[in-house]
């Protein structure tokens, strides 16, 4: 049975029940403007989430929760290829056990659940049969306790509401705070945020450094200021760092341009062998006058790219030239192995990897759509893998 509605008329905790009580397997996707998530159920019980918020993609949620750190998620990244899922890599590559990935799933699937709880509009869908990506790990965790718990919430927000302030209030640590009781007991949550406030800082930045969720952040914040052992300070406007920006900017173009590469050189070696190591060194030293700002040492005599290099250059590069100097370079760089696989390898295994390298692009976007949209980067490769399809 598949049905859609929207939240006005039908609210979160009735449909799970109804999935849940009907042992149904499925999609439930729910979306409002742009946003969209995605619950996956088997048997009533929910088993994958999926989500297009930054905050909630797995990757992010590993940072949070300090399990990874940002090197090591970007190495992952550039090395995804075909959209295969971040937690089927990190197994693979034994960074993360089957069951440390599953405990993280579940807290990113909760996280999804609770953020829906404060939807109060949004249109549904639950599409029946439909199962989660073949790769995705997954795990079982009853709606019910979902459901009970989220109830609860919704009823705290509002009550969090009137104490805390806008997210871009910055807070600091009350360095001599009354204490009215004579006795004062934190709890463990409280004496995080209060550590990550440090000297002061904004409660949009507390947000995001806070490994626990929004929810129990925002709960710790509005005790603390209860208490009085943390205070607001005037809003300041700030930009956000023009710094901070260009490394995002970097970390996103070695994504897209060395991640891409890299699956196709895998699949050149795979194919040819030794010879495709030649290949890849042929391409490279032929066309190398059609990427000027690239070193001749960019790609190594084994076929592997050089990814501190590649931070080098961008850093030498101007500024105000540096996207449209690397966006020509390395365009240039991944038509000529394009080219070099459909001559080699044929058109069968060509038109897999251009599609492939088109879902590996459309997801590094995804994660990242506010930098790409201001670059106007989804534009930009978008028109590239058009006209290799004419």
């Amino acid at each position: 049975m598949s049905f859609a509605g929207n939240l006005k008329t039908v609210s979160l905790p009735d449909m799970f029940q109804l999935i849940f009580s009907s042992k149904m397997t499925g999609n439930l996707t729910v979306s409002k403007e742009k946003a969209k998530r995605q619950i996956f159920f088997r048997n009533g019980m929910l088993i994958y989430a999926m989500s297009t918020d930054e905050q909630d993609l797995f990757g992010n949620i590993l940072l949070k929760k300090g399990r990874i750190s940002r090197e090591e998620l970007n190495k992952v990244l550039v090395g995804q290829k075909g959209g295969k899922k971040i937690g089927a890599i990190l197994v693979e590559k034994n960074l993360f056990t089957r069951e440390e990935v599953i405990d993280c799933l579940k807290i990113q699937i909760e996280e999804i659940v609770y953020g829906l709880f404060g939807w109060k509009d949004g249109e549904f869908e639950f599409h029946q049969g439909q199962t989660p990506p073949e790769d995705a790990i997954q795990t079982e965790i009853n709606p019910m306790n979902i459901i009970m718990e989220g109830t609860r919430r919704i009823d705290e927000w509002e009550e969090l509401k009137k104490v805390l302030p806008s997210d871009s209030t910055p807070v600091e640590l009350v360095r001599d705070p009354i204490i009215k009781s004579g006795e004062l007991k934190l709890s463990k949550n409280e004496i995080v945020v209060m550590a990550i406030i440090g000297s002061g800082k904004k409660i949009s930045t507390i947000l995001e450094e806070s490994f626990l969720d929004r929810f129990l952040t925002s709960k710790a914040l509005a005790n603390l200021l209860r208490d009085g052992l943390i205070t607001t300070l005037k809003e300041v406007v700030e930009e956000k760092s023009a710094e901070h920006e260009q490394k995002a900017l970097a970390e996103l173009l070695a994504q897209i341009y060395l991640g891409n590469l890299n699956y196709i050189f895998e699949n050149l070696k795979e194919k040819l062998g030794g010879k495709g190591d030649k290949i890849i060194q042929e391409t490279f030293q032929t066309n190398k006058s059609y990427y000027p700002n690239l070193n001749s040492n960019f790609i190594t005599d084994t076929g592997e790219i050089n990814f501190d290099l590649f931070l080098e250059m961008y850093k030498k590069l101007p500024q105000e030239a540096r996207i449209w100097k690397i966006v020509s370079s390395f365009n240039s760089l991944l038509n000529d192995y394009l080219n070099t696989v459909q001559k080699s390898l044929g058109s069968k295994v060509y038109k897999r990897l251009l599609s492939e390298v088109r879902i590996n692009i459309q997801n590094i976007i995804n994660r990242n759509r506010q930098l790409s949209v201001k670059y106007g980067l989804e534009e930009e490769f978008s028109r590239i893998l058009r006209d290799r399809e004419k």
